[in-house]
């Protein structure tokens, strides 16, 4: 796997999948590095998945001589040439076989994946890779030539499906996103740091990204009938001066990041989820996130942007566009709640057979 996110960032898709692969299966996942992290520049076991970095290129990094290295091809050039070199060493003291399966999800090498010997490349279309602040304008072409080269590709939304449908021949499977679903069903003691927040509580729980529609979490907070907005994440630099500002009023809590093991117990104590997002961003149209399946397995209701690849059934799961009618969509589900309903909607998107699904489509390619 050539991943453009490192393996310990959040829980991510690649994570809930790799670790489900067959036992049979020898899995690498190559990272890129990232300033200030711990960086398994040896390999490390993490479960089935050996995890390595290796020092692809990278845009938009904090360091200003990187980047403006990165602005001249001759400086990319260089990177990709160094990043392969260390790749293939990596590779030949791991023993992996001469001619592997190649997942990339990583745009930022296409010629170190065109050189690579491979039996099949997957490519796993998670994000689009335009959609993050800082993309350079030069993007655009190693996005175009890592697609090329793919074999198949696995596609995170109906929306992003049919846009791709338009531009290429490839084969393209639909593979949505889910939720490891035991354990977001399993009851658990309510979070201390929530015990005290007064109901109903109205809660977002991902990354405070500048996907966020802070007039639609305005709107949720006056409408919350003196309860309170709860806002559980890590935050961004683009969206930190909102969120301090949104924080600064009553009935908001800003509560920060928690480990993924935590997070069942703290949508367990919330009332509804939502995902604020900008409605008509074109990448907002495009998402199928995780969270709309943990806040369901976890019994909650959900409200979020429209999303083409679950059918909206109210309460249980509303669409909504604006701020109005999203207060209107949490009214709802705050008093027509049914855990055990949410709870089955969720239930089918489990990431086990969502992974089985993975490993059968590369079976038959194969």
């Amino acid at each position: 796997m050539l991943s453009e996110v490192r393996w310990g960032y959040f829980r991510t898709r690649k994570q809930f999948l790799l670790s489900r692969f067959p036992e049979r299966w020898r899995i690498f996942f190559a990272q890129p590095p990232a300033a200030g992290a711990d960086d398994p520049w040896q390999p490390r076991r993490e479960g089935r998945v050996t995890v390595f970095t290796v020092p692809f290129l990278k845009p938009n990094t904090t360091s200003a001589a990187y980047n403006a290295f990165t602005r001249l091809a001759p400086g990319r050039a260089a990177i990709e040439t160094f990043a392969e070199g260390f790749l293939r060493r990596r590779l030949a003291s791991l023993g992996v076989e001469p001619r592997p399966v190649v997942m990339v999800s990583n745009i930022y090498g296409p010629g170190l994946l065109a050189r690579l010997t491979k039996r099949l490349t997957v490519y796993d279309f998670n994000d689009h890779p335009f959609q993050f602040a800082g993309v350079p304008s030069w993007a655009r072409g190693y996005w175009t030539r890592t697609f090329a080269q793919a074999d198949l590709v696995f596609v995170v939304s109906e929306h992003y499906r049919r846009e791709l449908e338009a531009e290429t021949q490839k084969p393209l499977v639909l593979l949505g996103n889910g939720v490891e679903f035991e354990p977001f069903a399993t009851p658990r003691p309510e979070p201390a740091d929530l015990a005290a927040l007064p109901r109903p509580r109205i809660g977002y729980a991902g990354l405070l990204s500048h996907f966020l529609d802070f007039e639609t979490l305005e709107a949720l907070r006056a409408g919350r009938e003196g309860g309170t907005l709860v806002l559980l994440g890590p935050g961004t630099p683009a969206t930190a001066q909102a969120v301090a500002a949104l924080a600064a009023r009553p009935g908001v809590a800003v509560l920060g990041p928690r480990p993924y093991a935590d997070l069942p117990a703290y949508l367990q104590a919330l009332d509804v989820g939502v995902i604020p997002f900008r409605a008509h961003d074109r990448f907002v149209r495009g998402i199928n996130p995780n969270k709309v399946y943990q806040y369901l397995a976890s019994g909650l209701p959900a409200v979020t942007t429209p999303i083409l690849d679950v059918e909206p059934v109210s309460p249980d799961l509303q669409f909504a566009s604006d701020p109005a009618a999203f207060a209107a969509a949490v009214a709802r589900a705050r008093v027509a709640r049914d855990p055990a309903s949410c709870r089955e909607r969720a239930r089918p998107y489990d990431w086990g057979a969502l992974a089985d699904r993975m490993v059968s489509e590369i079976e038959r390619r194969l």
